[in-house]
């Protein structure tokens, strides 16, 4: 075993067969979550979040859970084990979810929503049964993301059409369905391959070019927030990876926090004021850096009118997805007053309060802290796998401020970040526990 090897990976629960299944569901439920439902490129259909209901959908997803529930009932002890340990927040998120099909006004909607996190759960604890699961997630994760890289430089060449979106300026977004998702498929293989050399040796020719190859692709997707995230989340890994400051890299440790602290202030500036700072104010570089708005491309028009409809039930809210289902449905007013078709609020913790009410907010927000408290745990026996969930905690706690992901359907920052709930909680488990098999 390597020196490097994460301690809480050391014990495997699964038959090879078992983890080669394994292994096919992470390479799934990348591609599931990331390139457009159906495998389909016309971009004038509906849009993925209003898919959830499709067949397509219910085939992919629900032959995963159905794996899942297998595998997770063949290896009963272990499951129980992790379950036991579970976020005790996020088992309390996944009831109130459900709990709250009783007064959502589309019971049948809400219901299903709620057991497809439930769906996602079952993934992720079936993925940490296998033998060191994080080298797992890591690198099975890393080849699909690069192989829709790939796919996307392809297309944005060969079929500038449909990989160039050419009314944002030429951004490319390849085989995905818009820039954004393009920019963070790029901002996370960055980060993965940085992960992935510090868990086991790589070589280093293989390890330049395809972080070059990543970041020429998160470059030409013109995504400024990704961009930012990738700076963001590079230097909370190594920042945290090692154990102390006072080693030989202190100088550019201490560099890339105040680094990256400039880039969160920046970030959070521009998500409270809708613009980035003036030179009074000292970053007005950055806002022609990164050619942003000034309103948020019309984000702060959406919640005020989420806003009016929170307050017809702070306390308990709507209902689990329930408010943003297109055209004819329970957001038809924001539609009707935006002339266009929103399908989520542009900040996810709005969306949270609209559907799950205070409840639901306080009961997110305690899942995030606990997540902090358990990582800071974990990282006295394991700093290499803390800082990397770490870095990705503090990527959904950000980014939700101006996308709707957290504990939201199958998209993929909400799934892997379930993922990364689980992972804490079973390396947790076998640090504590390591006899159980």
């Amino acid at each position: 075993m390597q020196n490097s090897s994460l301690p809480a990976e050391t014990i495997s629960s699964l038959s090879p067969f078992e983890t080669t299944i394994v292994k096919i569901m992470v390479v799934l439920f990348v591609v599931f979550s990331l390139l457009p439902y159906g495998i389909s490129w016309d971009y004038t259909g509906t849009s993925a979040l209003t898919m959830e209901g499709s067949l397509t959908t219910k085939l992919q997803w629900g032959s995963l859970f159905l794996v899942a529930g297998i595998i997770l009932y063949r290896h009963l002890p272990v499951t129980l084990a992790d379950v036991r340990r579970i976020n005790p927040f996020l088992a309390l998120i996944l009831i109130w979810c459900v709990l709250s099909s009783v007064w959502s006004p589309l019971p049948g909607v809400t219901f299903k929503r709620a057991i497809q996190l439930y769906g996602i759960v079952m993934i992720g604890l079936s993925i940490q049964m296998a033998d060191r699961p994080l080298h797992l997630l890591v690198n099975y994760l890393l080849y699909t993301l690069m192989c829709i890289l790939g796919l996307s430089l392809f297309m944005s060449v060969a079929v500038p059409s449909v990989g160039i979106d050419y009314q944002l300026g030429g951004a490319w977004r390849g085989a995905l369905s818009q820039k954004n998702e393009l920019g963070q498929v790029a901002a996370m293989s960055v980060l993965l391959w940085q992960v992935k050399a510090q868990i086991e040796k790589v070589n280093i020719k293989l390890l330049l070019f395809a972080m070059l190859f990543s970041f020429f692709m998160l470059v030409m997707s013109k995504s400024s927030t990704s961009m930012i995230i990738t700076i963001f989340t590079s230097g909370t890994f190594h920042l945290l990876r090692k154990r102390r400051l006072n080693s030989d890299y202190s100088f550019t440790r201490v560099f890339l926090s105040l680094f990256c602290l400039i880039l969160l202030a920046t970030y959070i500036f521009f998500v409270q004021e809708s613009r980035f700072p003036t030179w009074s104010e000292i970053s007005s570089p950055i806002a022609g850096i990164f050619g942003k708005g000034s309103d948020l491309t019309g984000r702060t028009d959406i919640w005020e009118l989420v806003i009016l409809e929170i307050h017809k039930h702070l306390i308990f809210g709507l209902g689990y997805g329930a408010f943003w289902l297109g055209p004819d449905s329970l957001s038809q007013f924001v539609i009707d007053a935006l002339n266009w078709v929103p399908l989520q609020s542009h900040n996810g913790y709005l969306d949270i309060l609209n559907e799950q009410g205070i409840i639901g907010l306080v009961l997110c927000i305690l899942t995030l802290l606990t997540q902090a408290r358990k990582l800071i745990l974990l990282s006295h026996k394991d700093r290499p796998q803390a800082a990397f969930w770490t870095a990705m905690l503090l990527v959904v706690i950000v980014t939700n401020f101006t996308e709707s992901s957290l504990f939201r359907g199958f998209g993929f920052q909400n799934v892997f970040f379930i993922f990364s709930l689980l992972a804490v909680t079973s390396a947790s488990r076998r640090l504590s526990t390591p006899h159980i098999t």
